[in-house]
């Protein structure tokens, strides 16, 4: 059997399979699309909060609707979600609170020394070190002097 034969055999051998594969493929059995859609809208449906009551926030309903969908907390109480509080050990913990607990706080003024790769850090460049002395900085009385700047401009200051 000369060379060229043997390609053309092969050829029609690898195009017949590859026919044969992707005829297979395209009758596989489809996923039904509707089928998706019904079972996702009743999954929505479960998961939505039936306690949570529409509020009137303007008199157009499809405006009322989208808002009433996208309000943040409801205002009988805590966030809940299937049934259950989120995060009911919290009570009344405030973020204050977080010395008196031992909370971890980083110092304002240490110095990074290892990368985020655990190399460590040439402190001799003077753009490494100005980068790190920018990022470790305590820039509160920056804040201090902004809330300050916003006050004499009667912006309201959280």
């Amino acid at each position: 059997m000369s060379s060229k034969s043997f390609v053309k055999l092969l050829r029609k051998v690898i195009r017949e399979e590859v026919k044969a594969a992707v005829k297979e493929i395209l009758t596989e059995q489809k996923v039904d699309d509707k089928q998706v859609i019904n079972h996702g809208m009743q999954m929505a449906e479960m998961s939505s909060n039936p306690r949570r009551t529409k509020k009137q926030y303007t008199k157009n309903s499809m405006l009322n609707d989208i808002l009433n969908e996208t309000a943040g907390l409801p205002s009988d109480g805590p966030i809940v979600s299937q049934g259950t509080t989120d995060y009911p050990s919290l009570g009344t913990f405030k973020s204050a609170m977080a010395d008196s607990f031992g909370a971890a706080r980083t110092p304002t003024n240490s110095v990074v020394t290892q990368g985020i790769n655990g190399e460590p850090i040439n402190m001799n460049n003077q753009a490494v070190a100005s980068t790190v002395n920018a990022i470790t900085k305590d820039y509160s009385g920056v804040m201090k002097a902004m809330k300050k700047l916003d006050k004499s401009k009667g912006k309201k200051v959280v």
